[in-house]
């Protein structure tokens, strides 16, 4: 998927992406017969990855992006509205993305909540974090879409279980795709 079918302006004269991502900003529109049936809560401070996530988000109308851009801010959306999946930077200004899912863990409706980590970080291991999954930097827009679509639908795997999306390569991989796990 390229650029262009997601949404995503490719003019140099026309940055696509914001100078400063709106914190909270709700971005799915609610096209699906009686609007959204899952939020998922996004903290990214990075406004281009915003605006790519922005971007897979329109293609899936029965889910609606919220977006924070800090640690803090995506603490209070969590409680003022409980997502029904997590999507965690873990370079954050005022956290790192595993100390925010921590203090998540503490809030009762958001226990059992499936969390992703976004990043183009090294992750190393985070099982022990309590990440379901790992999405890597630069994310392949087909296989995020599959996994977003998946988690919405079914329960998170274990967290002892995390599954990692590597980068796209650039040249096509074949058919079926083997997961890291």
């Amino acid at each position: 998927m390229t650029l262009a079918e997601a949404g995503l302006q490719t003019s140099l004269s026309e940055p696509a992406v914001p100078t400063t991502p709106t914190p909270f900003a709700d971005d799915a529109p609610a096209s699906s017969p009686g609007g959204p049936q899952h939020t998922v809560l996004y903290v990214e401070d990075h406004p281009a990855n915003v605006v790519l996530m922005q971007a897979l988000f329109r293609r899936r109308p029965n889910a609606r992006l919220r977006v924070a851009t800090t640690g803090e801010d995506g603490l209070r959306a969590a409680r003022e509205e409980t997502p029904d999946l997590l999507l965690l930077d873990l370079r954050l200004p005022d956290c790192r993305g595993t100390e925010l899912l921590q203090r998540l863990r503490e809030l009762p409706a958001l226990a059992d909540v499936p969390a992703v980590a976004v990043t183009a970080e090294d992750t190393g291991d985070l099982a022990a974090s309590g990440f379901a999954e790992v999405w890597h930097k630069p994310m392949d827009l087909g296989i995020t879409l599959a996994r977003l679509d998946r988690l919405l639908e079914r329960p998170a795997p274990a967290a002892d279980t995390p599954v990692r999306i590597r980068p796209a390569l650039p040249t096509p991989i074949p058919f079926p795709l083997r997961m890291e796990q």
